[in-house]
């Protein structure tokens, strides 16, 4: 893949002789030595790397895979194929998701797009999932790290695997309790299980946190399961 990362790094072969590629590497490694310490621990040369990671050059790496990886794919897929570089769409979100196994829309690339197009068998929508999920950047969980399990569950939910569904939710929502939108799709996945109480529960913890679509509401009141939100006592008494 012609990118700004793959420049930077020589291959040199046996019958390479000629003396260029051997400064041309000593540079490369000199120019490594003068990046700070913290810096250099901050990259991972070909991943795995934080997405959320807010150090700057770990910043400038993201902005490069998405330029020269995600941006030209996406082009590829939702325009055709019109001429210039031709693009692998396997090996570009494999290349995006070794490099930042948590990037949000490279993991929605990925389910959206990865089973139209040829793969491995071993490198499906699950392995990269699973990839995401495993990756662990910070020693505590952030809310962060709660996305790539609602993009699985999501891809669950859509291909009616209710039970792996609901159990990404939930492991979602232990990391991000109060985070609307989680508890909205839990909802309307505990609807098509029938479990109303329980979709109850979530549907109204979901408009208690602003969460603006009706939907969820709307399949409980047809199936003669939704309750308002029952006030809290401080309100009932100012109402007084």
């Amino acid at each position: 893949m012609d990118n700004f990362f793959h420049r930077l790094t020589i291959y040199p072969r046996k019958h390479d002789s000629h003396p260029w590629l051997i400064e041309l590497l000593i540079i490369c490694f000199a120019l490594y030595a003068l990046i700070p310490s913290d810096i250099q621990a901050a990259i991972v040369e070909g991943g795995p790397n934080d997405y959320y990671d807010t150090d700057s050059w770990t910043h400038e790496y993201l902005r490069s895979v998405e330029s020269n990886h995600l941006v030209p794919a996406l082009n590829q897929v939702n325009n055709g194929y019109t001429g210039g570089k031709h693009y692998n769409i396997w090996g570009e979100i494999d290349f995006i998701l070794r490099w930042f196994p948590n990037h949000p829309k490279g993991l929605q690339f990925m389910v959206n797009w990865l089973p139209k197009y040829p793969h491995p068998p071993d490198k499906g929508v699950e392995y990269y999932f699973q990839k995401a999920i495993e990756y662990r950047p910070t020693t505590e969980l952030r809310p962060v790290d709660a996305t790539a399990r609602v993009l699985y569950a999501i891809h669950l939910h859509k291909q009616k695997k209710y039970q792996k569904a609901q159990e990404q939710y939930e492991s979602a929502l232990s990391i991000a309790p109060n985070n609307s939108e989680i508890h909205y799709n839990l909802g309307l996945l505990l609807v098509a299980r029938k479990n109303y109480p329980t979709a109850l529960k979530h549907a109204q913890t979901a408009y208690s946190l602003g969460f603006p679509l009706p939907g969820l509401k709307n399949k409980l009141k047809k199936a003669g399961a939704w309750k308002d939100i029952p006030e809290k006592k401080e309100q009932k008494n100012n109402s007084n």
